[in-house]
């Protein structure tokens, strides 16, 4: 795997814009050609339910084109090894990053609250090629070929790669004014908190609320979305502080504040999402690990009544 797209990325950084083109365009229909059907009606369901549309034909229109960028995506990383900082500023269009300016003239480090959303790879390259000292927090691919390319190419770009096990590293990192990019935008499996989410409670990590609020860290937002073929604009959101007290808070305050900033970082996901939904992944199962948790609240509860039956009697 890690030799063949190590040759299959030579090849396209030879090739013209417009060959670059046709070949993002036929991989991403091949995706979806050979994207298992039950994935497919997953997708169509999941923006059906949230209420993107009405329509199943528009909402299947939709899943096929979040599934088909990923062959603009593809291209995009497999061409790094010739992208510069003059390269990267020429497809990329910033709204909103004098936030990111002010934080790091402050020294102080801060998390990104990135998502699923457009080209997520190319967010971080530009971050991290732009002079902003981004740490991304990655998945450990089971595929130990597919890993190392995946990393080899996001250190190419400049960005220093931490596994989510890390915890310490990204605590020490964030100490050290780096910036902490998490993506939070899919189902953390048990480990997290219920928020809204398109109006339906929805098992979410909190762990970016947790980790800034350490060192009350500043909260930034980050998406990124395709105006035109191969060209992006990024959004850059208003910082989140998560405490902005004073005084001593005690446990209860804290989780309160916890959850008010995660609910506050899903309204913002949420925005972006229904203002480019066929950009986000809506293959994935974001209310699997939602159905299991009440199904397990509502075993324990039913267990609970059992035994206070029984003790009654």
């Amino acid at each position: 795997m890690y030799t063949f797209m190590k040759c299959l990325s030579v090849l396209i950084c030879h090739m013209t814009e417009n060959m670059k083109h046709s070949l993002g365009s036929f991989l991403g229909n091949f995706f979806w050609t050979f994207c298992p059907k039950k994935r497919k009606l997953l997708a169509q369901r999941q923006i059906l339910d949230c209420g993107i549309t009405k329509d199943a034909t528009k909402a299947m229109d939709i899943a096929k084109a979040s599934v088909t960028r990923f062959g603009p995506m593809m291209i995009e990383v497999l061409s790094y090894p010739v992208y510069t900082k003059e390269v990267l500023d020429q497809k990329i269009t910033w709204h909103g990053k004098a936030y990111l300016d002010t934080v790091k003239a402050s020294g102080e480090g801060m998390i990104i609250a990135a998502s699923h959303a457009g080209n997520w790879e190319l967010l971080g390259a530009a971050l991290a090629m732009n002079g902003y000292p981004l740490i991304s927090v990655a998945q450990q691919q089971n595929n130990k070929s597919a890993d190392k390319f995946i990393n080899e190419y996001r250190s190419m770009m400049k960005q220093h790669v931490t596994y989510k096990t890390g915890i310490r590293d990204m605590i020490r990192f964030l100490m050290e004014g780096h910036y902490i990019g998490l993506l939070m935008d899919q189902d953390p499996g048990y480990v997290g908190i219920m928020v809204k989410l398109f109006g339906k409670d929805t098992l979410t990590a909190d762990g970016p609320a947790k980790m800034a609020g350490i060192h009350n860290s500043p909260i930034m937002s980050c998406f990124i979305h395709s105006d035109t073929p191969y060209h992006y604009v990024i959004d850059i959101l208003p910082p989140v502080q998560v405490y902005d007290s004073k005084h001593k808070l005690s446990k209860e305050e804290k989780k309160k504040i916890v959850y008010d900033v995660t609910q506050k970082l899903n309204d913002r996901l949420e925005t972006h999402i229904r203002t480019y939904p066929e950009e986000w992944f809506w293959l994935h199962d974001r209310w699997k690990w939602t159905r299991r948790s009440k199904e397990k609240q509502a075993e324990k509860e039913a267990k609970r009544l059992q035994e206070q039956t029984v003790a009654e009697k």
